[in-house]
């Protein structure tokens, strides 16, 4: 039955994906590091250290696709400041790895939290005015 489970929420997000905006995207990378994160905070309480390393290594995974995905050209300063926020989560979360240390979790969520619900506030119109502009990139280049 567990497999069936899986094997739906993983066909739903897959289709979340492919209907998906940019924006939306990005928003269900957010969810699923802080999904992540949550289970391993279980799995570290119930010493389930197999459960701790998939959810950690798909959390980390999920942050260098964040940093892979920063357009360093439009916007090089920012881009370089969330690429460091990302890269300091990612060596927090691999402290956690060692130390089985929660509270470094809670500061990893504190840090992404505010990214996460300002991505998910843009306003319509910023997303159409993002859209164009990439969409003129492409085409560009």
């Amino acid at each position: 039955m567990r497999k069936n489970i899986r094997t739906y929420q993983n066909i739903n997000v897959e289709s979340g994906i492919n209907a998906a905006d940019p924006h939306t995207i990005i928003s269900m990378l957010f969810d699923g590091i802080f999904q992540s994160v949550s289970i391993t905070k279980g799995a570290i309480d119930r010493k389930e250290l197999d459960v701790k390393s998939k959810q950690l290594n798909k959390a980390i995974s999920i942050l260098r696709s964040l940093q892979s995905s920063l357009d360093m050209d439009s916007e090089p300063k920012i881009s370089a400041n969330f690429y460091d926020l990302y890269g300091y989560c990612i060596d927090r979360l691999t402290d956690v790895s060692v130390t089985l240390d929660c509270d470094i979790i809670d500061e990893v969520v504190d840090l992404l939290k505010p990214l996460a619900e300002a991505w998910k506030n843009i306003s319509e119109s910023d997303k159409e005015t993002a859209h164009v502009l990439l969409r003129a990139k492409d085409i560009a280049s």
